[in-house]
């Protein structure tokens, strides 16, 4: 569905890729480049990811044309005739489970998109002090707690401990520092971060509790006022010797051009579609473990039906603790047996629970009472 509101000039967009499994949810992104190419693929991306961990919603994503960058008082009208332009799909949940954060798009943002559409936001996390976690809003911590516990359950399919092992980061937003602060407590030195504004590099290991301050003060500039290691350019992350890199930006980061220059043991992509099939493909013949991007971002989605059944960020951390390390083994375990790359072994089993799926509507309610299941919720 396209949208354009000529006041504003609000161009924007919204894909349901699936109703199959339960009323569709998936993010909002906001870029100057966008395309509806990209945000379709991302619906899908989506499907995948709901259906990977076996929880009742299809996919969806909103995308609107822009420079997240503009003034503040222009956005905030542009995200409210976006909301405007979605009324009918974001005040029905049987149909439409939500909107949330996404690239260029915070909590914040999203509840201008529901005031717009006159309806309230159905996710807390995204903007509610009660899913505040040590200062920070839950966006730093839901997602990059997942890709913390893919890369643990990845690390331990090769016989290599989490603590000691050597990490670097594409993207240091929402999900790069929640991943970095939880990689630090898990014991992990995280020796590289890039962001739009250049890259680190300090083989000695970043002080990441002291770089997460300077981005609350500098944003995307804390790498420039950090004060040690060296500049690098961002694409020289996928070159360095390390044990894992964690793309998590734009889509197809690591593609059939540079797969050949990464000297990582594992590829752990915290960004949704990083990595292309046949990158996968040469990463694995060189013996290079790829978890599934969908798999390893999935923190959000989980900690959605967390709070949309009333629990909180404790429960929330939890169970994307568990969740994405389960899936993860699982899926490596069945990949080695297979002889399958993990992107396909996921991909199949999405498909498998796709087709076993009953094909009628499911409604709300029904959503939520299957997600009790799934999540063990009481």
């Amino acid at each position: 569905m396209r949208v354009y509101d000529p006041e504003t000039g609000m161009r924007g967009v919204l894909v349901i890729d699936s109703t199959i499994n339960g009323p569709a949810g998936g993010g909002t992104r906001m870029v100057a480049d966008l395309t509806e190419d990209e945000v379709g693929e991302l619906a899908r991306a989506m499907t995948y990811k709901w259906m990977i961990f076996d929880l009742p919603s299809g996919g969806a994503k909103a995308g609107i044309f822009g420079d997240p960058a503009m003034p503040a008082e222009h956005k905030r009208a542009v995200l409210r005739a976006f909301g405007r332009s979605l009324r009918p799909y974001l005040s029905n949940k049987d149909f439409l489970l939500g909107v949330g954060p996404d690239m260029g798009i915070a909590g914040a943002d999203v509840d201008e998109i529901y005031a717009g559409a006159g309806a309230p936001n159905p996710v807390a996390w995204e903007s509610s002090p009660r899913w505040i976690i040590d200062g920070d809003q839950a966006g730093y911590h839901l997602t990059g707690r997942g890709v913390a516990a893919a890369a643990r359950a990845a690390l331990d399919s090769i016989d290599r401990p989490i603590a000691g092992a050597t990490f670097a980061l594409e993207g240091f937003g929402q999900v790069g520092a929640g991943a970095a602060r939880y990689l630090d407590r898990d014991g992990a030195r995280v020796v590289a971060v890039t962001t739009i504004a250049g890259g680190l590099h300090d083989p000695q290991g970043i002080d990441i509790p002291r770089l997460l301050e300077l981005r609350r003060q500098h944003g995307d500039g804390c790498l420039r006022v950090y004060g040690r290691g060296e500049a690098i350019a961002p694409d020289q992350l996928w070159s360095l010797p390390v044990d894992v890199i964690v793309p998590g930006a734009r889509p197809r980061a690591i593609d059939a051009y540079n797969a050949g220059g990464v000297r990582a043991r594992i590829v752990c992509p915290a960004g949704n579609l990083s990595v292309t099939d046949d990158a996968e493909d040469h990463l694995q013949r060189r013996g290079v473990v790829c978890v599934p991007d969908f798999v390893v971002n999935g923190g959000a989605i989980i900690a959605t039906w967390i709070d949309i059944l009333g629990g909180t960020p404790a429960q929330a951390l939890a169970a994307i603790a568990r969740m994405v390390a389960e899936v993860t083994s699982s899926i490596l375990a069945e990949a080695r047996a297979s002889g399958r790359t993990p992107g396909a072994t996921a991909r199949a089993r999405v498909r498998d629970r796709i087709f076993a799926t009953r094909r009628h509507p499911i409604s709300y309610a029904d959503a939520q009472a299957r997600a009790k299941q799934v999540l063990h919720f009481h």
